[in-house]
């Protein structure tokens, strides 16, 4: 088959593939009016891809025309895809079967001062909980915190984990599961969930931003994940930040990270802070953090009210410069409810100037702890080819 066709069929079936997994089900007829390709063609593609077990027949209903119309929808029973989504303080990790519905899910600590070379068998440990042996494995996607070199399949460096650097995460993952393994940074694997598990399904102009041992941002443009020239778009965690009251700039990792709120929890803790925070093992925990919120702690929800006033602020930059349709706010931090989220919002309201910009809505993710773990299943889902299945 000459190359020029395999592109357009291939192109054809990744272009009906992708619009299944945003609408769940629809027919023919709807797919090639909204591909703007002949229901002819569209059918024949269908066809194939139901016969190869891809897809499969759904139920009916009534069309325009009042004639039934067949649905066609993704197969459940065509694979498996694996996401692991990795920070400082755990591995989550998930399976999901072809129709993206969550198999099984697993989550692991990870200790203060952990090695590389033990978070990456605690990696492969996961990955092997989660796995069904009774699918077929398809590909397997990793959210990396830090730099990365997607295209190499290496983390480059984090500067959570002791030794991480420089790590040929794909191949080694590759080499053990033999299956294409993807890459990305976490937080941008984040936004790739909202696109396909959550609020951004029928947003073509978002951001996530992740909030947890640092901070950084997934963007999404056009529908696409945008990473830059060099693959560094997103990394704001060391946008600088003026600290009111003083002189100094602080990046925005250093004073609005998850991180950064608990230290500074911690330091007033053992300054003898008038407050219900305790500490464990020396000091303020994410549990203790939400207890104390949830008891109106007056010192705990000051500190939140600074970060989300920073956030708010860093958010007014971005809405300038990219007019997103919504920001959706991943991590710990949206436990906190509306004492982070109040104070951000009332500063992005202040500050956003109307003339120029329109105000993004502003939400927390649906998707509680395994966003970043189904956004790296949807990095693996959508690099997944049916032509190399097949040919």
């Amino acid at each position: 088959m000459p190359a020029s066709r395999i592109s357009s069929r291939y192109d054809i079936e990744a272009s009906v593939m992708q619009k299944l997994r945003l609408v769940k089900s629809t027919s023919r007829v709807e797919l090639a009016r909204q591909l703007s390709i002949a229901p002819s063609t569209v059918g024949i593609h269908v066809d194939r891809l139901v016969e190869l077990g891809f897809l499969r027949q759904g139920l009916r209903k009534e069309s325009a025309s009042g004639r039934p119309a067949t649905l066609v929808e993704l197969n459940p029973e065509a694979g498996q895809f694996i996401g692991i989504d990795l920070d400082s303080r755990e591995v989550h990790g998930v399976s999901v079967d072809f129709a993206q519905r969550v198999l099984r899910d697993r989550t692991v600590p990870v200790r203060s001062n952990e090695s590389a070379s033990n978070v990456l068998k605690m990696i492969e440990s996961v990955i092997d909980d989660v796995r069904d042996q009774s699918r077929e494995l398809l590909g397997i996607g990793i959210g990396v915190p830090g730099t990365v070199d997607i295209k190499q399949g290496i983390g480059i460096h984090y500067q959570f984990i002791r030794g991480w650097k420089n790590i040929p995460l794909a191949k080694r993952l590759q080499d053990r599961y033999l299956v294409p393994v993807h890459i990305e940074n976490n937080i941008r694997a984040m936004a790739l969930a909202e696109r396909w598990f959550g609020q951004g399904k029928e947003i073509a102009n978002y951001i996530c931003l992740g909030i947890r041992s640092g901070i950084g941002s997934g963007v999404i443009l056009n529908g696409e994940l945008f990473r830059g020239s060099h693959h560094f778009a997103g990394e704001i965690g060391s946008w600088p930040c003026a600290i009111a009251g003083e002189e100094k700039i602080a990046s925005l990792e250093r004073v609005a990270s998850l991180s950064a709120i608990l230290h500074k929890m911690t330091e007033g803790v053992r300054a003898g802070k008038s407050t219900s925070l305790c500490l464990f093992r020396g000091r303020v925990t994410v549990d203790a953090m939400l207890e104390a919120v949830s008891q109106n702690d007056k010192f705990c929800c000051d500190i939140l009210e600074s970060a989300g006033k920073l956030i708010g602020q860093v958010i007014v930059q971005m809405a300038l410069m990219l007019d997103p349709q919504k920001i959706i706010l991943a991590g710990p931090i949206t436990k906190t409810g509306d004492a982070f989220l109040s104070p951000l919002r009332k500063n992005l309201t202040n500050l956003l100037p109307a003339m120029h910009a329109k105000e993004p809505e502003v939400s927390y993710s649906e998707l509680g702890e395994l966003v970043g773990a189904l956004g790296a299943a949807a990095l693996s889902v959508h690099a997944w080819q049916p032509l190399k299945k097949t040919e």
